[in-house]
């Protein structure tokens, strides 16, 4: 026991090595989980404490034994006023998610917690970190209940101790990629693009984005029967209507198209083929 209002910086000695000696017997029947040193520092004071462990009775030795060595012989602690405070709960993520993914946020429930210890302990306390949470691999949101990672030691306290829930959130990382030599191809017989090839600029989760291979990607462009110029053109105006429909073909969803280069895509009518003579 210590008095009330001061608490150990650190965890006391657990257990000290006894020798002891008498009837042989005696010792078979010995069981150390039975014997306990009590120490009583109720009249301590804040600061140093030196205690004389070779001068302690221990419970559970048979009257016959006597102790004929205790080691550490003396037991070195410091006691430190009780200070209480509410502390900010940071959660301890390690590892890295699954290639194109990272953590973009979490939260934690409770936010904060009510702990209390030693006032040299807490003072330069402004936080207190939960167990390690390992994210590696994460492709997709996940939820995790743990505890907290408190100081060595264990003179800290947690007013209301139970489990920490961290939810955390995963996103696609972004990339570009630029595809230089995509084919151009107009859908039926009656028209043809000028440009064999064309550049285009693609967005998304790098995972999808490095897997592309040129040689699955195509622009093509709807031209209808109907198109009643001899020519026309395909890039933003036809986004609002004003040009004639195109899009890639290739691309996994939610991959996107950022740009294509020449943004215009002239098409001209085919030749019709010249009649044989019979």
């Amino acid at each position: 026991t210590h008095p009330d209002g001061l608490v150990p910086v650190e965890t006391p000695l657990e257990f000290a090595t006894v020798t002891v000696s008498g009837v042989q017997a005696l010792m078979r029947n010995m069981r150390p989980a039975d014997m306990v040193m009590a120490l009583d520092l109720s009249s301590a004071r804040e600061g140093d404490v030196i205690v004389d462990l070779s001068e302690r009775p221990i419970r559970g030795l048979p009257p016959d034994l006597r102790v004929a060595a205790v080691n550490p012989g003396t037991l070195r602690l410091e006691l430190d006023r009780v200070l209480k405070r509410r502390l900010k709960v940071a959660p301890l993520l390690k590892g890295e998610a699954a290639e194109g993914y990272a953590v973009k946020e979490f939260s934690v429930s409770p936010q904060h917690v009510d702990v209390s210890g030693p006032a040299r302990v807490l003072r330069a306390m402004t936080e207190v970190a939960t167990e390690e949470i390992d994210v590696s691999g994460l492709h997709e949101d996940a939820e995790f209940d743990v505890g907290l990672g408190l100081p060595k030691g264990g003179t800290i306290r947690v007013a209301r101790p139970g489990p920490i829930s961290v939810s955390v959130r995963v996103a696609s990382t972004l990339r570009q990629r630029m595809f230089d030599a995509v084919p151009v191809v107009v859908r039926g017989d009656r028209y043809s693009a000028t440009l064999p090839h064309v550049a285009v600029t693609v967005e998304g989760p790098e995972a999808l984005v490095g897997g592309i291979r040129t040689d699955g990607l195509s622009v093509i462009i709807y031209a209808p029967d109907e198109f009643a110029d001899a020519e026309g053109s395909v890039g933003p105006a036809s986004a609002d209507g004003g040009g004639l429909r195109y899009e890639v073909l290739g691309l996994p969803s939610p991959v996107r198209v950022v740009l294509v280069d020449p943004d215009r895509i002239q098409i001209i009518a085919r030749q019709p083929a010249a009649a044989v003579p019979e």
